[in-house]
């Protein structure tokens, strides 16, 4: 008797491969993924017009939709929004009195948020960037990181706030307390080191009540939001002595917040409002002439 003669089994991941490769494109039948060339016509024509139908659809429901929105009026009102202290430039909630080239960026940050209340698109629409609105705080020329060669000039600067624009938002008045105004304090600051009787004054510069420019609608109609500034100037009379400046807090921060008043300046915290944090770094060197 011969051998007996094993038949060779074929490599399965070879004949794998292989069957792959022929769904790709099979030479003998000229078909792509198993389709040919008048089939995948019909099907590129189909879904041509089905998504061209779905896209046509989906555009007229939303201009459908747009035409029932009000372009000035959010669509979420009073759900999330809450009166919020801020300043409108990021460069302005620090006052570096030590160094000349932040200090000049400082300024820059007024002479921009000034030229945007000073555009024509703001002209007439509420709130007035002036002299009778932001006190010696409506000119950045007013603002010295050193004292000036004249007597009673020390170095000054000064801080600008207002609230967020909430749509067809008005302070909450009672019988007494009825006039929305801001309110800022020497403060510790996040870390506790800050200094609550550094060497300066702080003082709010212009008119302070912002009641009758609310509520606030549109951008249109009643232009940016008010706002307040506060003085703050060197007092060389709160000066430590030399020997307890080793000692001194050189931290210094402002804590700003928006309050109700009476006719009697008494206030309270605007309800549900947020402050915002201030900034001011110095030497000794701004009470040197």
């Amino acid at each position: 008797m011969g051998e007996e003669v094993k038949e060779k089994k074929p490599n399965k991941y070879v004949e794998g491969f292989k069957g792959f490769c022929t769904f790709l494109y099979n030479p003998d039948d000229h078909t792509v993924f198993g389709r040919g060339g008048a089939s995948w016509g019909k099907i590129l024509i189909f879904y041509f017009f089905f998504y061209s139908c779905l896209a046509g659809f989906f555009a007229v429901c939303l201009t459908v939709m747009l035409t029932t929105i009000d372009p000035k009026v959010p669509t979420v009102v009073g759900r999330t929004n809450k009166p919020m202290v801020a300043t409108y430039d990021s460069r302005l909630y620090t006052i570096n009195f030590k160094d000349p080239k932040k200090f000049a960026a400082y300024k820059e940050g007024i002479n921009t948020l000034k030229a945007i209340y000073d555009s024509e698109d703001q002209v007439g629409k509420g709130f007035t960037w002036n002299e009778d609105t932001l006190g010696d705080c409506y000119l950045s020329q007013f603002m010295k990181n050193e004292p000036a060669e004249k007597e009673n000039e020390p170095a000054q600067a000064c801080l600008y706030v207002g609230l967020n624009r909430i749509y067809n938002w008005s302070p909450p008045k009672s019988e007494s307390f009825d006039v929305l105004s801001f309110e800022c304090n020497w403060d510790a600051g996040k870390t506790g080191s800050g200094n609550l009787d550094p060497p300066f004054t702080m003082a709010m510069e212009g008119s302070y009540d912002l009641t009758n420019f609310y509520p606030w609608t549109s951008m249109e109609e009643n232009g940016l939001q008010p706002i307040s500034a506060f003085k703050i100037t060197a007092d060389a009379t709160k000066m430590p002595a030399v020997e307890d400046q080793d000692d001194y807090k050189m931290d210094t921060f402002v804590v700003c917040n928006a309050v109700m008043k009476n006719a009697n300046g008494t206030s309270i915290p605007l309800e549900g409002s947020r402050p915002a944090e201030f900034e001011i770094k110095y030497d000794f060197t701004i009470f040197s002439e």
